[in-house]
């Protein structure tokens, strides 16, 4: 609302509507006079920017500290005090999203040990060149692939040589630098050869489809990124690690179905209903997680350890958010909640592990 002198006028100057009182009733354009001076637009700046400051917060705090509160209010319809969830979830996630992307690596957030310790390589070294060794036995052996096996046992001659008395940065040895892929009795190493070969195979004895993608697409991550595990494995992980934000936002949907499922019998609660309390619980996590990673960042500084007694108190108080707002929001009693509790903790670890493991796929598939 400005605070600009109203127009004497009745009638609407945006649909020509007669007004009644200060609003139209019509499209709710304020009829208020159209000259402002400049005193009214910094005046009129300055209360939007507080009003929605106001607002923000105000819906932050009852987020935060009465869970389901806002879900129950939206519900019944008195709304106007606080910001819409929609609106919410868009601000909180990309905050805490660009946020999260500009402080974590995900070599950083995925450790995945290329390598592995002393023995364990200097053991898969070993096989490996045992199995060039009878690969070069072969008198049917193509010239070709004769000429990369001599190559690549050399190489892993080098790598037994250089770990007798090197054993630091094991990942960059040649031997995983080697393309390592097995097709009945020979060797593939380019996709030309993978599709000569399955071409020369009957048709009873050839990949089925989904082999032939899996395998078509790790020779092409082989010939783009120079047979390079390493750089392969950090395209993948910087592929998924960048699709957070959708998973979250595909999850939405049915941690709602979800709700709905465990809540049947509640027939006042629409599916909308268990979509708005997603939508509030989403935000409410996002912001929890937010001040866990900051929490976690603190307490290796010098003489801040001390924050990570605070992250565990937070990490707690994230779960007992989940059964409180289930308890306020559908007001059912303590061990109906808890119960449902846990089943919604169950449920959630399928179908999070499911869309992770399908946008991983995606990802390998796109990068």
């Amino acid at each position: 609302m400005s605070h600009r002198p109203e127009r004497k006028e009745t009638d609407c100057l945006n649909c020509g509507a007669v007004v009644y009182g200060k609003f139209c009733h019509i499209c709710g354009q304020e009829n208020v006079e159209i000259k402002e001076t400049f005193w009214h637009l910094v005046t009129h700046f300055v209360y939007d920017i507080t009003h929605f400051d106001g607002k923000f917060f105000s819906t932050v705090k009852a987020l935060l500290f009465k869970p389901g509160f806002l879900s129950y209010e939206y519900m019944l319809g008195r709304r106007t005090n606080y910001l819409n969830p929609i609106k919410m979830y868009v601000f909180t996630s990309a905050f805490f999203f660009i946020f999260f992307f500009s402080i974590i690596k995900p070599v950083d957030a995925f450790k995945f040990d290329v390598a592995g310790d002393y023995a364990t390589v200097k053991s898969r070294i070993e096989s490996k060149k045992k199995s060039l060794e009878e690969l070069l036995k072969q008198d049917s052996l193509p010239a070709v692939q004769y000429a990369l096996h001599t190559k690549n046992l050399a190489l892993l001659n080098a790598d037994l040589e250089r770990i007798k008395f090197d054993t630091t940065h094991l990942e960059r040895l040649n031997f995983f630098n080697i393309r390592q892929v097995q097709v009945g009795s020979g060797d593939y190493f380019t996709l030309g050869e993978y599709n000569q070969q399955q071409k020369a195979l009957p048709l009873n004895k050839r990949d089925g489809w989904l082999k032939r993608q899996i395998e078509t697409k790790k020779l092409q991550l082989f010939d783009k990124y120079g047979n390079d595990y390493s750089k392969i494995i950090s395209a993948l992980l910087d592929k998924f690690f960048h699709l957070f934000p959708q998973i979250l936002f595909v999850s939405l949907p049915l941690f709602a179905m979800q709700m709905k499922l465990l809540y049947i019998r509640r027939r006042q609660y629409y599916y909308a209903d268990h979509g708005i309390y997603a939508v509030h619980l989403y935000c409410a996590m996002f912001i929890l997680i937010f001040m866990l990673v900051v929490l976690s960042n603190l307490e290796k500084l010098p003489y801040l350890g001390w924050t990570s007694i605070i992250g565990t108190i937070v990490s707690i108080y994230a779960f007992w958010y989940i059964y409180k707002s289930m308890k306020n929001f559908y007001s059912q009693s303590r061990s109906k909640t808890v119960l449902k509790f846990l089943l919604l903790l169950l449920m959630s670890t399928v179908v999070i592990s499911f869309l992770f493991g399908l946008f991983f796929i995606f990802s390998a598939f796109t990068i």
